[in-house]
């Protein structure tokens, strides 16, 4: 037998340079499949080919050119595969391909598929079954209090190891979820129910045994990242809770309250909105309804107010964090308006000066959130829409605080001196957004002064009249008329003409409405009689007059101000001889007349003296 290739016979030799041929071209077709698999996966160019192109097959020989034949290759009985080929692993083992969550990591699935729908339909028919069995078992008398709290922990505990053993199964994320949710959920009921209905446990007791239980749910939902996991917890306590407690009181918003403290730090480290909805939501709602009713049903109320005031602030605390750690999260502004509602619908449980300290603390709770854009630190960590709600929550309960604090005949007088205050803030702060608190204050204690202290009857009856009160809130509205639309024009509010001149206008009409009633309501306190009634009258005509002459001699050089006096004077003459020509008689009906006769003409006087010798603006 040969030893070597010197030593065959040609055909031997060539038949043996055909099969090395034919083995190199079944390695290059296997590493051109091989390239094509990885394509089709989506698979990344290995880095291997980066480095050096890929030979090219070398053209075929034609058949009539001989060619002298290559050395023959050694070549492996089995064609190798390429440096950067890996065969690909069975399935469920191995690392999962890069750009591929892990089953563990990945989502059970966005939206509710059949098999989510069943888990989690039977985790809340469960959790249902578990609130009336404790609630039958109750009225029944069956089995002991004992018997049905170990009976309630044995449940729990066998679902939540139901849910270890469905996460290590192909396809049970989501039943693990829905497991482990409805086992928190039982052990957290039957912890209420200790608690609430047999009295194993004081209210502190249960309180940290709900406390711990929460936890260790929240925890769970924190290592798996399992959202629906969070929220199953929450909402199966939330839900099923006052169906134990019976009704909704100190006791239930204590526990509510449990939830959201737990979830807080879950909910800021990962952002799940949903959970922050899940926990905020139902305290808040739980706190109302303890508001309502104790007010129906007459009981003490301190526990309730205590309670909502805490869940309140444990609002606005956790609204606060998750604007703080999460800017762009709306969530904070939602739990923000929410938060406040409980405590300030508790003031009617307390004595009035209770109630006004409790919504004043509320407000300067939201003021000094407010108050943080001014700070550069803290401006750069709120965003401006939270402070702004903030703002507008604390204008809400400090108007709260003062119509709780006073009675309701001062209310004007107290909401239009504020108002005024507001305007004042509004310009020294530069601040659009007090501006429009002082409006709100304006519009309300208007309303009000209307209704209550210079209502329009004041001005065409003789036996009503407001007194010093109604004097005082006159000249207030007045003022206010007034500083507010200068303030919106400092501030470049109104920088528009058409909707600077409605302003205008509506200040205008509320300064004569104010200045009348207030000049009635002083004259009424010295002569309350038709005497006082008909000299109230020429006095406001005559006022009238006077001040649409001043701006006319004003306006020579100040175009608006001479508008305002031309409008003025045709509704000064127009109240002269439409209203006081028909109501004032005798030596009332001649002063208002030759007063306001000579007054015009003085006017008139000086006014073309100063025309012919200064230039008109306008």
């Amino acid at each position: 037998m040969p030893t070597n290739l010197g030593d065959m016979s040609e055909p031997e030799q060539h038949a043996l340079e055909t099969v090395a041929d034919e083995l190199v071209e079944m390695g290059r077709r296997l590493d051109r499949l091989a390239d094509e698999v990885y394509l089709q996966t989506n698979r990344p160019p290995p880095h291997a080919h980066e480095d050096q192109e890929a030979p090219e097959p070398a053209a075929a020989p034609p058949a009539s050119m001989p060619q002298d034949p290559p050395p023959a290759p050694i070549v492996d009985p089995v064609p190798a595969e390429p440096s950067w080929y890996t065969a690909p692993e069975p399935s469920g083992a191995g690392a999962p391909d890069e750009g591929q969550q892990p089953p563990e990591s990945r989502p059970a699935g966005h939206g509710w598929t059949p098999s989510r729908l069943l888990a989690w339909g039977g985790g809340v028919v469960t959790l249902l079954g578990v609130v009336f069995l404790l609630v039958l078992a109750v009225q029944r008398g069956w089995l002991g209090p004992s018997t049905r709290a170990l009976g309630g922990l044995g449940l729990g505990t066998a679902l939540l190891a139901a849910a270890f053993w469905a996460r290590g199964r192909p396809g049970g994320i989501s039943g693990s979820y829905a497991l482990a949710a409805t086992g928190f959920a039982a052990l957290y009921l039957d912890t209420i129910a200790a608690t609430t209905l047999y009295g194993y446990l004081p209210v502190f007791g249960g309180l940290a045994a709900g406390f711990a239980i929460a936890s260790g749910g929240l925890l769970l939902s924190d290592r798996w990242s399992a959202q629906p996991l969070a929220v199953g917890v929450v909402l199966g306590c939330a839900v099923c809770a006052p169906l134990i407690t019976g009704e909704p009181n100190a006791t239930l918003i204590g526990f509510l309250m449990l939830l959201h403290l737990v979830a807080t730090p879950v909910q800021l480290r990962h952002g799940w909105r949903q959970l922050a909805r899940a926990t905020a939501l139902p305290m808040v709602l739980a706190a109302v309804l303890a508001d309502t009713w104790a007010m129906l049903t007459a009981t003490d109320p301190i526990a309730v107010v205590l309670a909502a005031s805490t869940a309140a602030l444990l609002g606005m605390v956790v609204a606060t964090l998750t604007a703080v750690l999460r800017p762009n999260d709306n969530t904070a502004i939602a739990a923000l308006v929410a938060a406040p509602v409980p405590a300030l619908l508790a003031t009617p449980l307390v004595q009035r000066p209770i109630a006004a300290a409790l919504a004043a603390g509320v407000a300067a709770i939201l003021a000094v959130l407010w108050s943080s854009r001014f700070v550069p630190r803290l401006r750069a960590r709120l965003p401006e829409g939270f402070t702004t709600a903030a703002g507008g929550l604390a204008a809400v309960a400090a108007m709260q605080s003062t119509m709780t604090s006073l009675d309701s005949s001062v209310w004007a007088t107290a909401l239009l001196c504020e108002a005024l205050l507001l305007t004042f803030g509004a310009l020294w702060l530069r601040n659009t957004g007090v501006l429009l608190g002082a409006l709100c204050y304006t519009g309300i204690g208007t309303v009000l002064a209307l209704q209550h202290d210079i209502p329009p009857w004041h001005l065409v009856l003789v036996s009503h009249s407001a007194g010093l009160a109604g004097a005082l809130v006159g000249v207030l509205t007045a003022l206010v008329a007034v500083a507010i639309p200068i303030a919106a024009v400092r501030l470049d509010v109104l920088a528009r003409p058409p909707a600077a001149k409605a302003w205008w206008i509506l200040a205008g009409i509320l300064v004569l409405y104010a200045t009348a009633s207030a000049t009635m309501a002083l004259v009424a306190v010295f002569q309350q009689d038709r005497s006082g009634f008909l000299t109230g009258h020429v006095l406001i005509t005559l006022s009238w007059v006077v001040v649409a002459i001043a701006l006319l001699l004003r306006g020579i050089t100040l175009a608006a101000l001479r508008v305002a006096g031309m409008v003025l004077l045709p509704v000064a003459l127009a109240k002269l001889f439409l209203f006081d020509l028909a109501t004032l008689d005798g030596f009332a009906r001649v002063v208002a007349f030759l007063c306001t006769g000579l007054v015009l003409l003085a006017a008139g006087v000086r006014y073309a003296r100063l025309v012919s010798t200064e230039p008109t603006v306008g």
